[in-house]
């Protein structure tokens, strides 16, 4: 299965509460049921997104067909430096039966999980389960960006 990443300039660019909406707006065409669903996890969602949660693993949307969606968020200089994400090929939430996965940290998914009790199709999960930046694709990345591995350098 192949997966889309997308990367979405957050703060200074714009507030998590507008980052959440480019975010629906990548997912959801205008007047679709499930921009609906998203647009009410507004609060939760953008707290997750202003914590930066998203730029160290990926919110992961899974349709009920076609590819996943994996999209970060750039922080800081790097969002500064960041290039608005292409539009997707498709709607990926289209179609019924679609899942969404928000990452938290430990210490707050009880909480999360509580106000998203609602919204069955909307998750957390914790920062430390599952995809996390370093198992990201290069693409995920902000373009000019690399890591440096500390370890590395100091070998002998």
């Amino acid at each position: 299965m192949s997966v889309i990443v997308r990367t979405v300039p957050s703060t200074p660019i714009r507030t998590s509460v507008q980052t959440w909406e480019t975010i629906v707006g990548l997912l959801t065409e205008a007047g679709q049921e499930a921009q609906a669903k998203l647009t009410a996890v507004t609060g939760v969602a953008a707290t997750l997104i202003a914590e930066e949660y998203t730029s160290l693993a990926p919110i992961v949307v899974k349709p009920a067909r076609g590819e996943r969606v994996r999209i970060y968020t750039a922080h800081g200089a790097l969002a500064l430096e960041g290039e608005e994400p292409p539009p997707l090929a498709t709607w990926p939430l289209v179609e019924a039966g679609w899942s969404l996965s928000l990452p938290c940290a430990a210490e707050d998914i009880d909480e999360m999980r509580d106000l998203l009790e609602k919204h069955p199709e909307i998750e957390v999960r914790d920062l430390a389960d599952g995809i996390t930046a370093a198992a990201a694709p290069a693409c995920a990345s902000a373009p000019g960006t690399f890591t440096i591995n500390y370890d590395e350098l100091e070998r002998p």
